[in-house]
């Protein structure tokens, strides 16, 4: 299996790329992520913002049930501003760190890929769903810092 320094190790993640929202159009966003493991749990704290005339920001806060090396399966919470909270699974599949997830009450679900290209860098592609409509999508790179 692939080590996956993403979730892994504790470490910073800058992220740059684009944001689509349900109209199709493209926004710039930027932001970071930390991974940071306490006992009995790992944590992602996110922070993107939409750049722009009127910049938004977004904070995230996953609580990952830590797997160990050669796991592939975990499942985390999450309490986002603008959605709610969410719940998921991560899923590693060879290069790629799948995951799947759906709101509190199911009103929301989505799908986020993060494709290793190397110890330094991964590919980040996702959409959220609002029953039958897009209501996101994304495509961003997340380098270490």
């Amino acid at each position: 299996m692939i080590y996956h320094p993403f979730l892994f190790e504790e470490n910073i993640w800058i992220a740059k790329g684009v944001y689509i929202d349900d109209q199709g159009r493209y926004h710039p966003v930027e932001g970071e992520t930390k991974i940071s493991h306490a006992d009995g749990l790992w944590i992602n704290d996110s922070s993107m913002t939409l750049q722009g005339d009127n910049a938004v920001e977004y904070k995230t806060r996953d609580e990952i049930v830590p797997m160990e090396r050669g796991q592939e399966l975990t499942s985390w919470v999450s309490e986002n501003q603008a959605l709610g909270k969410m719940t998921g699974k991560f899923i590693i599949v060879d290069d790629s760190i799948i995951s799947i997830f759906t709101s509190e009450n199911g009103a929301l679900r989505g799908t986020e890929c993060l494709r290793l290209i190397d110890d330094n860098l991964y590919s980040n592609r996702g959409c959220i769903l609002r029953e039958e409509q897009k209501i996101s999508s994304w495509a961003v790179e997340l380098r270490k810092k």
